[in-house]
C-alpha cells in the first residue's frame, strides 16, 4: 500500500512537472496592449494635417481606450466578459463596445446610434477593430471594418463605410 502512495505521487509530481510549461506558457501568451502609441501624422481632405494618438490600459476584466483624433479627446471601456461598456466614437457620439482578447489580436467591437439631419431616421454605425502587436510589441496595427446595417447597400460607400488599416508607434509603456 505504501508503494502505491508513493507511485501515485510521483506520477503527479511528473504530471505537474510536465504541465507547468504549458500553464505558464498561456499566461505568456497574454498580449498587453497597455501603453501610449501615435501614428504618423495624416492629411485630411481639407489638406491639413493631424496627429493621432492612443492610450490604452488594459486590466485583466476590460480595456480603456483614450483616443485624440482631430485635437477631440473621446475615451471608451470594454469589458472582456462579453458585456457592453461605454464607447465614444472619435465625433463624440455615445454607445456601447465589448472586447475580446483571441491569440494574437485584440478585437474591439462598438455600435452607435447617429442621426446623420435631424429629420432623418436613426442610423447604426457598427465598428469592429482587430488590434495586433509586432513581435516587438513597438507596432500596433489596426485594421477597422465600419459597417451602416440600416442604410442600402448602394449607399454605403458614398457615407465612408469599409475597411482602414492603420499602423501606430508605442511611444511609452505602461
Amino acid at each position: 500500500m505504501k508503494q502505491l502512495f508513493r507511485f501515485t505521487a510521483r506520477i503527479a509530481c511528473v504530471v505537474v512537472m510536465i504541465s507547468l510549461p504549458v500553464i505558464t506558457g498561456h499566461a505568456a501568451d497574454k498580449l498587453s496592449y497597455s501603453g501610449k502609441y501615435s501614428v504618423e501624422r495624416l492629411k485630411t481632405t481639407s489638406g491639413s494635417e493631424t496627429e493621432t494618438a492612443l492610450d490604452v490600459v488594459q486590466t485583466e476584466d476590460n480595456i480603456e481606450v483614450t483616443r485624440v483624433e482631430l485635437g477631440k479627446r473621446t475615451t471608451s471601456w470594454c469589458p472582456f466578459n462579453g458585456s457592453e461598456g461605454d464607447y465614444t466614437s472619435p465625433g463624440g457620439v455615445p454607445g456601447k463596445c465589448k472586447a475580446q482578447l483571441k491569440t494574437k489580436y485584440l478585437i474591439l467591437e462598438s455600435v452607435v446610434v447617429a442621426r446623420p439631419q435631424p429629420t432623418a431616421p436613426s442610423v447604426h454605425i457598427q465598428t469592429r477593430e482587430r488590434w495586433q502587436l509586432s513581435a516587438d510589441a513597438k507596432t500596433l496595427t489596426l485594421k477597422t471594418d465600419v459597417d451602416f446595417p440600416d442604410v442600402p447597400s448602394g449607399i454605403e460607400v458614398a457615407i465612408a463605410g469599409g475597411t482602414l488599416t492603420r499602423k501606430y508607434t508605442r511611444t511609452e509603456n505602461p
